[in-house]
């Protein structure tokens, strides 16, 4: 091809806009060849090149082709109408951004957990992840179902608490599946002593409401809080657990 005159591949390559695009931007006279080879096929010019560019500018604006088909022809627009496209896209990069920093603690807060870690269970690891990606849900849920001074006790905490809690229910899930794997005992002293940590932690991590949250967690729930254990290890805690609590009871009684 002579100097500024491209077949649609050669536009492809200059461009990056695929070939389906180039030909639907023909078919809504958005952007037309300027010229065709003797075998019908689409040839454009440098001048349709600079267009092509315009419109993907346009576009990152977010604007339809539908109004950027009337800017090109018209070449003027009201300034308002940029302003708000430009305020519009502002905002949402702005959204993406708090995403992305969210997105940033969390990867570091995982980093920070693991990171001593020789080897991590898989089922912990994603209840961890399921943790921080449904933490709204469950803050949701602890508001439908609490008084906004106990919710707001157990949300307001730094992230220097936060990875505390995290490594000491990483250490004791895994202790709990360590224990299922050994085919332990649900009366064992080491048993006994791993659930009395965890009902421990599950007080603190609950900022001393654990029997409050309790009555309010039915059998049958709408929202599904993090579960690493397999059916296995559930069965082997609630004997534990049950094991425990008639120990606590009988000392009471004593």
């Amino acid at each position: 091809m002579g100097k500024g005159i491209f077949t649609i591949g050669e536009l492809v390559q200059k461009s990056g806009v695929s070939i389906r695009t180039l030909r639907y931007y023909d078919s809504i006279d958005l952007l037309k060849p300027s010229d065709y080879t003797e075998g019908g096929h689409r040839l454009y010019s440098t001048e349709d090149l600079s267009t092509l560019q315009n419109i993907k500018s346009l576009q990152f604006l977010g604007l339809s082709l539908k109004e950027i088909k009337d800017m090109l022809q018209k070449n003027k627009i009201k300034g308002e109408i940029i302003l708000k496209s430009l305020n519009n896209q502002k905002q949402l990069f702005e959204a993406k951004q708090l995403e992305i920093i969210n997105i940033l603690a969390d990867l570091n807060h995982l980093i920070e957990t693991v990171k001593d870690e020789e080897v991590i269970n898989i089922e912990i690891f994603c209840a961890m992840l399921q943790k921080l990606m449904f933490a709204e849900n469950t803050e949701t849920w602890f508001k439908e179902h609490f008084s906004k001074d106990i919710t707001d006790e157990l949300f307001s905490i730094n992230k220097s608490e936060e990875l505390d809690l995290d490594r000491k229910w990483t250490k004791v899930l895994s202790e709990i599946k360590h224990l299922t794997f050994t085919d332990a005992i649900p009366s064992s002293k080491e048993a006994q002593e791993t659930v009395r940590t965890l009902l421990q932690l599950m007080n603190e991590t609950l900022k001393g409401n654990l029997d409050l949250v309790e009555k309010k967690l039915p059998f049958t729930e709408t929202f599904k809080f993090p579960n690493p254990f397999t059916e296995q290890e559930q069965l082997f805690l609630k004997e534990a657990i049950s094991i425990y609590q008639n120990n606590c009871q009988e000392t009471v009684k004593n």
